[in-house]
């Protein structure tokens, strides 16, 4: 019995703060919820990010999506997602990018996994 309570008490001052600085603090995808440390314009989501598809002009995704959260100088690419949209911890947060060609056509699109 001793030894039980002696586990216990070792797994609630030992493993189990060293496991919420790992999984809160670290910078690591938070699996219930991936998305929980990006800022998304509103009205974006995922889903509409992945209608998105190779050949579309400018005009035909912003029927689609909002406004970017930024944009490159050059307009070849637009970019929704920042950091910091968790209530607690410091996750991984994730910029979804939709790069264009110069005639303003999609040529792909892809989803970051940003560390920072």
């Amino acid at each position: 019995m001793q030894l039980i309570k002696g586990l216990i008490l070792f797994f609630v001052i030992f493993v189990l703060p060293v496991g919420i600085q790992l999984l809160c603090f670290t910078e690591s995808v938070f699996i219930f919820n991936p998305l929980i440390d990006t800022k998304l314009p509103p009205g974006f989501t995922p889903q509409k990010f992945d209608s998105i598809k190779p050949g579309m002009s400018k005009s035909e995704v912003s029927q689609i999506l909002p406004e970017p959260t930024y944009s490159s100088d050059d307009g070849g690419s637009w970019h929704y997602g920042e950091d910091g949209a968790a209530p607690f911890g410091d996750f991984a947060w994730f910029d979804f990018i939709i790069r264009f060609d110069v005639q303003g056509k999609v040529t792909k699109t892809e989803r970051q996994t940003l560390h920072d």
